[in-house]
């Protein structure tokens, strides 16, 4: 049944919630994944005045929203693994959901594990290799992707800075619009000699670009390269989760590929931007036959007697029957 909430408000009963020391500039969630401060200092944490003593964490609970939803993934991702487990996440950032995916399944259902991260900004990218470390995985086992995720393997114009606001997509600045706002940009700034040469030496148009109203997220913007859906899918026989949070570039990394997503995953946990993708996205996963388990528009509020929620991205939860 979609959107049964009932099914899964006790499920965390069978977990034991994260009761220990954690190190100096560190913060820790329910299931023990360690965060380094500097990851999130962008939103308010000073890596100074967390960590460094006993911490008591709680359970999940609906009033958590999103990170709720997330949770629910994770267990039952790894509830229902057999053998050895694959995890997927799509604009990775610092890997929060590849690692907090992987200590699920080591406190429920231990088994080896492949975690494959995919993030395009390179101080995330970095960041993925030391989360990973922190939390005792070997980044040398796993599959960690420098590259955005594209409709196709053309270089993309991306938004190289901010890191750790996971705001960057190749939606807005890729787009045939944008691209024709640089050209008159960079010829309107009369240095197109300078802008050329900066473009053949480092793939880069040298512009900046506020990536949230509001706040001081900036980045340059440059070319990067591209992967596929089906080029991360392609190695593998059988992903038991893919998690994807690529800020409205779902729109054009999904509908080619749901053919290799029916044939390899067994489950998929997408945060949707905009109402419009969130519905296209929907119809295309109900019309393959994937069960939906979670249908939660964007930018909505719910009030349940479970707890109430607001939601931001939209949840996109659906399971793979044949798979």
């Amino acid at each position: 049944m979609r959107n049964d909430y009932a099914r899964f408000v006790d499920a965390f009963d069978i977990l034991e919630p994260f009761s220990g020391d954690v190190p100096k500039g560190f913060l820790v969630d329910f299931v023990g994944a360690l965060t380094d401060g500097e990851f999130r200092t962008m939103w308010g944490i000073d890596p100074e005045t967390i960590g460094g003593g006993h911490m008591q964490t709680a359970l999940p609970d609906m009033t958590w929203g999103e990170g709720w939803f997330e949770a629910v993934g994770w267990l039952e991702a790894a509830k229902a693994a057999k053998d050895r487990y694959v995890m997927v996440t799509l604009g990775a950032c610092y890997g929060a959901q590849a690692v907090g995916a992987y200590k699920m399944l080591q406190a429920i259902n231990p088994m080896p594990a492949k975690l494959v991260a995919v993030e395009a900004e390179p101080t995330n990218y970095e960041w993925v290799v030391r989360h990973f470390q922190d939390n005792g995985i070997d980044p040398k086992d796993q599959w960690i992707i420098k590259a955005a995720i594209g409709a196709d393997n053309e270089p993309i114009l991306f938004p190289i800075g901010a890191p750790g606001s996971g705001a960057g997509n190749c939606i807005s600045t890729n787009e045939t619009l944008s691209r024709d706002i640089y050209a008159k940009q960079l010829i309107a700034g009369g240095n197109t000699k300078d802008a050329l040469r900066n473009l053949i030496q480092t793939g880069s148009t040298g512009l900046q670009k506020d990536l949230v109203p509001g706040y001081d997220f900036k980045a340059e913007i440059k070319f990067v390269s591209a992967v596929t859906l089906g080029d991360v899918l392609g190695p593998f026989d059988v992903v038991d989760y893919l998690e994807s949070d690529i800020q409205q570039s779902e729109i054009i990394v999904f509908p080619p590929c749901m053919d290799i997503l029916k044939r390899k995953v067994r489950r998929v946990h997408i945060g949707t931007h905009g109402k419009d993708v969130h519905a296209e996205l929907l119809a295309l996963f109900e019309a393959d036959g994937w069960e939906i388990v979670f249908d939660v528009p964007p930018n909505t509020e719910h009030f349940t007697q479970w707890g109430n929620f607001n939601i931001n991205d939209g949840i996109l939860h659906a399971v793979n029957p044949t798979v």
